[in-house]
């Protein structure tokens, strides 16, 4: 039995390194953006769709509080979504964003369930960063420029919900080096 448990575990981490490993630039690229964003006096709205929201919550429960580093607090708001809300989330950040914020955006697939909050982030001059999983080619023809997309590659509901929570941490974790000069 304990054989099968290693077994399991070391499955489940190199399943988990090819998920990961081509996400290295796309999390630079996301976390600049999100860094550059707070330290110009912009704030990063999160959301996720259905289950996501607890995702969403967890990420900025550890950007205005701390990773594993000391420092202030950043202007991070997790969106809950409306009852009866025809349009997901478009309504805090129509209430809430500015030019030049962030909306971090969590789906399980594609855009599922988000594509109210993306457009309202749009009529809003917002940068988007969408942790998702999917094809690439398809999603990466509904972003801009200075958008930054995190597409698993992955069926598996269970890996992608583990790989989205190791983004998080390492996305607090790149933000917390940048902004704190952790070069080691």
């Amino acid at each position: 039995m304990l054989n099968l448990v290693h077994n399991r575990l070391q499955q489940t981490l190199s399943q988990l390194d090819a998920v990961l490993s081509p996400q290295a630039e796309p999390l630079l690229q996301a976390a600049g953006a999100m860094l550059h964003a707070v330290l110009n006096g912009q704030k990063i709205l999160v959301c996720g769709a259905r289950e996501r929201s607890q995702l969403a919550a967890h990420f900025a429960r550890l950007m205005v509080g701390q990773f594993e580093h000391d420092r202030p607090g950043l202007p991070v708001i997790s969106l809950q979504e409306f009852p009866g809300g025809h349009e997901p989330y478009a309504k805090p950040i129509r209430a809430l964003g500015t030019h030049n914020d962030i909306l971090f955006a969590i789906a399980r697939r594609g855009h599922e369930g988000l594509q109210p909050a993306l457009n309202a982030a749009r009529e809003r001059g917002m940068t988007i960063v969408l942790l998702t999983s999917g094809v690439t080619e398809q999603l990466m023809s509904e972003m801009q420029t200075s958008d930054s997309l995190l597409c698993l590659a992955s069926d598996s509901e269970r890996l992608v919900h583990e790989a989205q929570l190791i983004i998080l941490h390492t996305l607090c974790d790149l933000i917390d080096r940048q902004l704190l000069g952790i070069t080691e």
